[in-house]
């Protein structure tokens, strides 16, 4: 179920069941899916495209009436199972940006008297592009998080973030700056690239598939040959050509697990 003033969805967009979206307004991008029973509500969502939300998320939880409950999730962003996002204020979820599994994301918190001194904070939460805010990790009122970002598991985030660094605890600290992206070497990745083709063939193998599947890595592509077929995928432009058929996807959602999202006009599926 859909309530909006204003919608714009696009037509391939996959919702699952006991879905509740509730907004003024609403736009949601290309082959961004919504898993089963996810409720939103707030006044205006903005999600980019190929957005993966999974069940049970829930965006809402108090002021989600405010002019200033604002969701703004961008283009390749990852949400899991059990997440919370309270957007009593604005909340800013960058590209590339993976929230992992019971994550809560607060803009508000107050319950004991502030007359008597007791803490109280509100405030928009803003995450950069190519975060990695891990499973049951706290962000808190007021808080922004760089692009480019790793953040520990369980960790709990009351203040903000500098971009590039490795970050962790509780409270959530700077344990190295500047560490992210590294610069690999064309050997260091060549290496890691040839690894996962390895073990994506013994996958296959278990998978049962019996087509005769020869495929080679080389100037920053991954070439697929299955007899007169071919899907060439190129690890830098993120993008793939070529012929399209199960295995060759299985082989683009098997990447993207593995850390080498590729992108196209159709949602990722293995086999």
């Amino acid at each position: 179920m859909i309530k909006a003033e204003n919608k714009q969805i696009h037509k391939s967009v996959s919702i699952g069941e006991n879905v509740s979206i509730e907004c003024e307004s609403v736009k949601i991008g290309k082959y961004s899916k919504i898993g089963n029973n996810v409720k939103i509500r707030c006044k205006e969502l903005i999600i980019g495209d190929h957005l993966y939300m999974a069940d049970n998320v829930e965006i809402g939880r108090g002021g989600c009436t405010n002019p200033e409950s604002i969701v703004k999730i961008g283009n390749g962003v990852g949400i899991f199972e059990n997440t919370i996002i309270n957007p009593n204020s604005s909340v800013e979820i960058g590209d590339n940006t993976g929230i992992g599994a019971e994550v809560m994301i607060w803009t508000h918190g107050a319950w004991l008297d502030i007359t008597q001194g007791f803490p109280s904070d509100f405030g928009p939460v803003k995450i950069g592009k190519n975060v990695w805010l891990p499973a049951r990790s706290i962000v808190l009122p007021n808080v922004t998080i760089g692009d480019n970002v790793v953040i520990g598991i369980n960790s709990i985030v009351n203040r903000s973030l500098p971009d590039g660094c490795l970050a962790a605890g509780l409270p959530c600290k700077v344990i190295k700056e500047n560490m992210y992206p590294k610069k690999l070497s064309d050997e260091q990745i060549t290496e890691m690239v040839e690894g996962i083709i390895s073990d994506w063939l013994e996958l296959i193998k278990y998978k049962g598939v019996t087509r005769t599947v020869k495929i080679s890595y080389e100037n920053n592509k991954i070439i697929l040959n299955q007899g007169y077929e071919q899907t060439i995928y190129n690890i830098r432009d993120k993008t793939v050509e070529g012929e399209v058929n199960m295995v060759s996807e299985d082989l683009r959602d098997y990447l993207r697990r593995r850390g080498i999202k590729i992108y196209a006009d159709r949602f990722f599926k293995s086999i």
